[in-house]
């Protein structure tokens, strides 16, 4: 495999041609073909060769294994080094670290920066001898749904979630169904997950994603083809690669559109939230002329994501109106009862509320990865779905009305009040955020529980 590699030198203690010397036994040692190095001397925020780095890989189109000198190279925080190891694994660099005993770059943030849940005997479980077992093609950590682990260390089939797997590229590739009408398909059938849970788009995708399933083993940087035996063929599997990469949408390409519900909404009948969902269709009318509209509602998250679960549905103006009309009401007559709103506490409130949610997920989703339970492609989701949640909040802080000071409780409600009409989205939305406990959806009703004092 093509090598190349990035040393960010921090202090004296890195020494440049120690790290040279080292990648380049690396790659003599593994059979692997040292194309570059790319070296940030103290440069901070600059990242001048990382910059340069990440032309050469968009340039080259072409798949390489980059070594690192040590986790932190790429940032100066667990979150923004996750970041650069989802955009270089974006641009199909396979990213390993220079430490034996712990090359995977997830791994390393995680010991690094000693995130939380992985000291004591967890970080100690992280199994000595990774790389060597890599070179054999030994399984490590969890095995993809369709293989366990057998006696000899490497994969092999289990039958009955082998023919789910067919069944995925079948669907996908044969009969042209999205992931969302596949992840019916199952659940409808009670095909069931390893853990014995529903399918969701989620874990379809990481099946479909998933290079294993042509009997190739990739570890650490580490590619053993025909290591073990393949559940689908490689000219299925780039067909559905290919497939997927047309039918991926720029999720930038049209605004994001606040539902004021978001969060705080659940379904009565299965418990699971409700998920805003904008449609967007065209027609041809009669004349020739061309039509197209935008259609908001709120859905059950479990019939969206797994396929389960009735269709549950409120147009998205409807439910919202109905849920403002109620909380206008309890503001104006059980005010007191309701949590204080001072001059811009709530706001700040929610945000840091927002935030330490935020890291809390994404620590959760790194620990995942780095053990081998959920893929890469799950922890890209969940931190590029925080940029969302950031931006929204963002919009909140940035657009909020600037309040009255020294108001007493009755006298902020009553104002807010008077300007009800005129108050814009990311104001009703933050109003929304801090009063409402929950509002629980059926068919004909919607009940709001507020927060109280």
């Amino acid at each position: 495999m093509q090598a190349i590699a990035y040393f960010s030198v921090n202090n004296d203690s890195d020494d440049p041609s120690y790290l040279q010397g080292a990648f380049l036994e690396f790659c003599q040692r593994f059979g692997h073909n040292a194309i570059s190095i790319f070296s940030d001397y103290a440069d901070g925020d600059k990242r001048t060769k990382y910059n340069e780095m990440l032309k050469f890989l968009k340039d080259s189109n072409r798949e390489f294994l980059l070594m690192l000198s040590h986790p932190n190279s790429l940032g100066s925080d667990p979150e923004s080094c996750v970041r650069r190891v989802l955009e270089l694994d974006a641009l199909g660099a396979k990213v390993i670290c220079m430490d034996e005993d712990m090359p995977d770059p997830l791994q390393g943030i995680v010991r690094y920066w000693h995130v939380s849940g992985t000291g004591g005997p967890r970080g100690e479980r992280i199994r000595e001898g990774m790389m060597s077992r890599a070179i054999r093609g030994e399984g490590l950590g969890k095995p993809p749904f369709g293989y366990r682990i057998g006696k000899s260390g490497k994969l092999e089939v289990v039958q009955e979630e082998s023919s789910t797997v067919h069944l995925i590229f079948d669907l996908y590739t044969n009969r042209q169904m999205g992931m969302r009408r596949i992840v019916k398909h199952l659940n409808e059938r009670s095909i069931l997950t390893r853990a014995g849970r529903n399918w969701s788009i989620v874990t379809v995708r990481d099946v479909l994603k998933n290079r294993t399933y042509v009997g190739t083993y990739t570890r650490f940087g580490m590619r053993v083809p025909r290591n073990h035996p393949a559940l689908v063929s490689a000219q299925v599997f780039g067909q559905a690669q290919d497939m997927m990469s047309n039918r991926r949408v720029d999720r930038h390409s049209r605004p994001l559109e606040l539902f004021l519900l978001s969060g705080l909404t659940l379904c009565s009948a299965c418990g699971n939230k409700m998920v805003g969902v904008t449609r967007h269709m065209s027609w041809s009318r009669k004349d020739g002329s061309k039509g197209q509209g935008a259609y908001r509602y709120y859905q059950c998250q479990s019939r969206t994501n797994q396929g389960i679960c009735r269709y549950h549905t409120w147009r998205a103006d409807r439910l919202e109106n109905a849920v403002l009309e109620h909380v206008r009401d309890a503001m104006s007559q059980e005010y007191s009862s309701l949590p204080d709103i001072e001059s811009q506490s709530f706001t700040n409130y929610r945000a840091a509320s927002a935030e330490k949610r935020l890291e809390a997920k994404f620590t959760r989703a790194l620990l995942n990865t780095a053990s081998g339970t959920t893929s890469m492609s799950y922890l890209r989701d969940v931190v590029y779905g925080m940029d969302e949640e950031r931006s929204e909040k963002r919009e909140v802080m940035d657009k909020a009305i600037d309040f009255p000071k020294d108001y007493t409780k009755k006298e902020m409600y009553k104002y807010l009040l008077a300007q009800w009409e005129s108050l814009g989205k990311d104001v009703l939305r933050s109003i929304l955020i801090v009063l409402i406990a929950s509002v629980v959806v059926s068919d004909n009703s919607a009940d709001v529980n507020l927060n109280r004092r």
